[in-house]
């Protein structure tokens, strides 16, 4: 999303600063990501803002879940008005009906986006951008490409190739990872369990490590400690192109890539100015901006994207989206369960 930066790679960056009162004096204050999403969003977004309507906007980093508390403790003057979050904390601003609704009077492009990633917002708030997980692999070591999820995993337990999948640390494991391994063997959001059996066996082979942070995926693969990772579109890409590593190749697994998707949402008793933020961010301009600078995909169905950049944005089609509202019912439970039989 990353996700690069993904989309839920980033919130492994965020620095969890608390909001300084000098985002007080600008005319609207907007939560956001950090690294290339941040520059991305500031040239795509905030910049068009700033020069159609005059006003100034201050973008603050921290994390998702201390904006929410910050935002619960002072509903009635929150101290952001605009907050990019990922599903889980989306859905928390829902149901402590911290966020404002979106119709079609208050945000004027909604027609303009896919359907169904507005249907996700359930109506207080929509999908901005959206980042798939998939495989980077060195081609070198894996010369068959790696076009299933079955084909990694039997990959990973006959010791054919070392890979790193993310640990449960990782913010966005539950829904990116084990669910896209249990959906993979058997299982589905209220039965983790066939995942974690398939990540013991996995185990097994002595060739599976995990990650909590993005960039030691890269440093493994640079290093050559690693041969495979699940890992983040946008950033695999950048790692690819950028990076000058020609011989690793990044592929999105059929059935699917385990989505994570970042939606914007304006705050409740937030000034009024924010909707405007809003309808330029969801905008075909501003969308195929920040696609075409992160390498992720976007909401606005008529967004136009840099040619040599639009083979490597994951098509919609090509993601499997969890129900988030189901993997939030079981969260602690997984996650304990975890703990006790992989424990890393």
């Amino acid at each position: 999303m990353s996700k690069c930066s993904s989309v839920g790679p980033v919130l492994a960056l965020l620095s969890g600063t608390i909001l300084s009162t000098s985002a007080m004096g600008a005319d609207l204050t907007v939560g956001a990501f950090g690294g290339v999403w941040e520059q991305s969003l500031r040239a795509c977004v905030v910049e068009p803002f700033e020069k159609e309507t005059g006003k100034t906007v201050e973008v603050v980093l921290g994390s998702p879940v201390q904006w929410i508390n910050q935002i619960a403790a002072n509903p009635a003057q929150p101290p952001v008005d605009i907050v990019f979050v990922p599903t889980e904390q989306a859905y928390e601003m829902i149901d402590k009906k911290l966020a404002d609704a979106f119709t079609n009077e208050t945000v004027k492009v909604l027609p303009d986006l896919n359907p169904d990633l507005v249907k996700f917002g359930e109506g207080f708030g929509v999908v901005f951008d959206y980042g798939a997980m998939g495989v980077i692999y060195n081609s070198k070591k894996i010369e068959k490409p790696i076009e299933t999820w079955e084909y990694f995993f039997v990959g990973v337990e006959n010791g054919d190739f070392v890979a790193t999948i993310p640990s449960i640390s990782y913010p966005s494991a539950l829904s990116a990872s084990l669910w896209n391994i249990s959906k993979n063997s058997g299982g589905d959001e209220a039965n983790a369990q066939p995942g974690l059996d398939r990540v013991k066996k996995m185990m097994e082979s002595g060739e599976l490590d995990f990650w909590s942070d993005p960039n030691q995926v890269l440093n493994g693969l640079a290093s050559g400690e690693i041969d495979a990772a699940m890992y983040w579109d946008g950033r695999s890409w950048a790692f690819i192109q950028d990076g000058n590593h020609p011989d690793f190749k990044y592929v999105t697994p059929k059935p699917g890539g385990p989505a994570a998707l970042t939606w914007i949402q304006k705050v409740k008793n937030s000034t009024d100015l924010g909707w405007k933020f809003v309808d330029i961010a969801l905008g075909a301009e501003g969308q195929g901006c920040f696609a075409s600078k992160t390498r992720y995909g976007v909401a606005n169905l008529k967004a136009k994207f840099d040619p040599k950049v639009e083979p490597m944005i994951t098509k919609y089609e090509d993601l499997a989206i969890p129900s988030y509202r189901e993997i939030n019912k079981t969260r602690d439970k997984v996650i304990d369960a975890w703990n006790k039989q992989i424990g890393r």
